[in-house]
């Protein structure tokens, strides 16, 4: 029988390397803007609407 450390020990490594891809994505995104690689909110709100837009109509 496991302990419940043991238990709570795989339950953690198993979410870690279930989630390891976010944690990357969200350090190369810190890097990014670190580095002064963003987007400005307009810009992104502006091609948001064009997505929204396009499937809308049937066209994405």
């Amino acid at each position: 029988m496991f302990s419940d450390s043991l238990l709570v020990n795989q339950a953690l490594r198993e979410y870690l390397k279930t989630h390891a891809w976010q944690v990357e994505k969200i350090t190369q995104g810190i890097a990014a803007a670190d580095r002064g690689e963003l987007v400005d909110h307009d810009d992104v709100m502006r091609e948001m609407e064009e997505l929204i837009e396009q499937k809308a109509k049937g066209r994405a």
